[in-house]
């Protein structure tokens, strides 16, 4: 089904862009798909997604055994994405437009966090291939993307096919874009290449296709799932245009429609972000500079060791750190640049990783300018990897040889002094690709020594793992579904157990989460119940007793075999894979704290609606730990009332209510009048240019010219 997931989506844009804009031989798009599918393992019973992260605690462990993560590195994948990605399945599923995310943080906004990214085209053109699978499609999808546009592109630039072909892939297989590969992040920046692409076409040409084009794309980056990525294309798209010095207002303009037409995507991300703990974190916690020996990575993105192989070495994570490796090849390159274009496009790339290091006083500057003082840089490396494939190419096919020595020997010296410690044989591609160019100096080695080498250091990163750990069917997690069926309840693990986020998956209500972008006021009250550990993100529960939790309509608690609860809770399940409590003592999603109603039934019609029954006597205050978030209404009560800052309480008048509770926020809904405008006039446009069009041609053939 992966496989088919790349194949469908693949030949669409292929026979697309052959029909409308621009001669793209067979040859290319068949090269394209045979290193997509050589690089992601669609084939294999294993999947490259780390779901034996999540095995190596219980309820898993206790059946599955000690289980050693290979990569834990890439452990977001499954702790993140792959929930987040099931419950906007379950919710389009349901014809459901995807809003809240029920299962995290005892609710949230699902279409704010962004990553969910339930509207990006990549997203919905894969939603035939059943989870985890879904997810190597996607990255197929990415990197023959990457390749296609990339070699439209840089055929437009005036260099050959191969030479295109070699600078397509020097980006479409970088380091940077491999070690994020399962993110959404790359379901932005793999699109690069199609905006460069789009944008020269709209300001070179008068068609209105290319200005369809370029829209087309700008929605597909807006609606990625990964904001940050989406502003430095935007960087990107901006220098390019800077160096055609060509007429901007009709690229402008399509840009400009792009974004509208993807506001239901991103606009409920920007209103959920100034709400975030990530907002909170941004507001206290400045640029740091990045460690200046980062520069070696360079010469080598193994200098440090590779987690993939067991002997990683240093304070910060790989992909941080290796994303700074553009290829040895690409770099002995770079000193060939002769013509005013390459040595200014070789100038803004100095710029941007001084920027996206936070290096001089320079980068601190542009650093401290909204938005680039509101978003992580680091990241700004793509768009320092694009450039530098421009200029690879540019030059492959006329180097000056000499100029590539100094970092040949640069290469081959960091080699000899970590041979055996960090580096070995795999990690001598760089040096081994510059040196196969130097001998033969044809760009069809180049080509394929590039290949070479980026799949020599990118093999294993994204680690093979058995598909049977991905959402396996445990007795504990049986038993605790049975037992939450009916009223709305929630759930809590003890510290490490049931990773927060793997609830979502079970169609179990936690309160624990992990996502920088909660609600600020929640992570506020969880704070009082959270495990103090500055060393984690992730929200756990270690105090099972803290009446916090029954507050939060906590009714069990699944834990280690080993932990006995206190007398306040009652012993539901016990197995090898843990222990299942059920608390005496719990609030119901809504209480009258004084007592003076009583609540009947409480049904959850849908994610983002409640329904309570209320008998009141007399006016009464109704509390609940339903968390609140702007979008959400109560029907049937005299007013409102934000208990605790997080949550939803109101009034109600005397006598029997039914009072319902519904999720419907006006930023989703308003973007999609928005989108649905910027529709309407799109169309309108293109029809009126076609009778016009039409018009002019009839005049012409009757003789009467326009």
């Amino acid at each position: 089904m992966a496989f088919l997931g790349i194949a469908l989506p693949a030949l669409a844009v292929a026979l697309a862009l052959r029909r409308w804009f621009a001669p793209l031989p067979w040859s290319v798009v068949a090269i394209a798909f045979a290193l997509t599918v050589a690089f992601v393992p669609v084939f294999h019973k294993r999947i490259p997604v780390p779901v034996d992260e999540v095995m190596r605690g219980y309820p898993y462990r206790g059946v599955f055994g000690a289980v050693e993560s290979r990569n834990p590195l890439t452990n977001d994948t499954v702790k993140q994405i792959l929930p987040w990605m099931q419950v906007a399945r379950e919710e389009l599923r349901h014809f459901r437009a995807p809003l809240w995310n029920r299962y995290q943080f005892s609710g949230y906004p699902l279409l704010g966090n962004g990553q969910s990214a339930p509207f990006s085209p990549l997203f919905l053109s894969t939603l035939f291939v059943p989870l985890p699978q879904q997810l190597v499609a996607m990255a197929g999808l990415k990197i023959f993307l990457a390749l296609l546009f990339g070699w439209l592109f840089l055929r437009d630039e005036g260099v050959s096919s191969t030479a295109a072909l070699f600078g397509s892939a020097i980006f479409a297989f970088s380091i940077f874009q491999t070690v994020y590969l399962y993110y959404p992040m790359t379901t932005v920046t793999a699109l690069l290449p199609a905006a460069a692409f789009a944008l020269r076409g709209c300001v070179r040409f008068t068609e209105r296709r290319w200005m369809v084009l370029l829209a087309v794309v700008t929605a597909s980056v807006a609606s990625g799932g990964h904001p940050e990525s989406a502003v430095h294309i935007g960087i990107a798209c901006a220098i390019l245009l800077l160096l055609e010095w060509r007429n901007p207002t009709r690229a402008i303009v399509a840009a400009l429609f792009g974004v509208a037409l993807s506001a239901p995507a991103w606009v409920p991300v920007v209103e959920q972000a100034l709400l975030s703990v990530r907002a909170m974190a941004l507001a206290t916690a400045p640029h740091a500079a990045m460690n200046p020996l980062i520069a070696w990575t360079l010469l080598n993105p193994d200098g440090f060791g590779n987690p993939a192989r067991g002997n990683w070495q240093w304070i910060y994570n790989y992909s941080i750190v290796a994303s700074s490796y553009l290829g040895l090849l690409t770099l002995a390159l770079l000193p060939s640049v002769r013509k005013r274009r390459e040595v200014l496009l070789l100038a803004i790339c100095v710029l941007l990783f001084l920027v996206a290091m936070n290096w001089t006083f320079l980068g601190r500057a542009l650093n401290a300018i909204p938005p680039l003082s509101l978003i992580a840089q680091d990241r700004l490396r793509f768009v320092i990897v694009f450039f530098a494939a421009i200029i690879a190419a540019r030059v492959v096919e006329g180097p000056r040889r000499v100029l590539m020595l100094p970092v040949l020997a640069a290469g081959a010296w960091l080699l000899y002094a970590k041979w055996g410690v960090t580096l070995g044989w795999a990690s001598a591609a760089g040096v081994l690709a510059v040196l196969a160019f130097l001998l033969t100096n044809k760009p069809y080695v180049a080509c394929v020594a590039v290949l070479v080498e980026l799949f020599a250091f990118n093999a294993g990163f994204n680690a093979l793992t058995n598909r049977a750990y991905y959402k396996p069917s445990l007795p504990i997690l049986q038993r605790l579904q049975e037992l939450t069926k009916g009223e709305p309840v929630r759930i809590a693990g003890h510290d490490w157990t049931l990773l927060p986020n793997a609830a979502s998956q079970y169609g179990l209500e936690d309160v624990r989460g992990h996502d920088p972008m909660a609600l600020a006021s929640y992570a506020r009250f969880f704070e009082t119940v959270a495990a103090h550990d500055p060393s984690s993100d992730v929200k756990r529960v270690q105090d099972a007793d803290h009446p916090a939790l029954a507050f939060l309509n906590v009714r069990f608690l699944i834990a280690d075999p080993g932990f006995t609860a206190s007398p306040l809770w009652i012993q539901r399940y016990a197995g090898p894979d843990g222990n299942l409590y059920e608390r005496k003592e719990w609030r119901r999603r809504f209480f009258a704290p004084r007592g003076d109603a009583r609540i009947g039934a409480i049904a959850q019609e849908s994610p983002t609606r409640l329904r309570v029954e209320i008998d009141a006597p007399r006016e009464a205050f109704i509390a609940s730990s339903q968390v609140f978030a702007p979008g959400w209404g109560v029907e049937g009560a005299l007013s409102t009332v934000r208990l605790h800052d997080a949550f939803v309480g109101f009034r109600v008048a005397p006598g029997r209510h039914t009072v319902t509770l519904h999720y419907a926020p006006r930023s989703f809904y308003w973007s999609c009048v928005v989108a649905a405008l910027a529709l309407y006039i799109g169309v309108h446009a293109i029809q009126v240019d076609r009778r016009r069009r039409a018009s002019d041609a009839r005049r012409v053939r009757s003789g009467v010219h326009p």
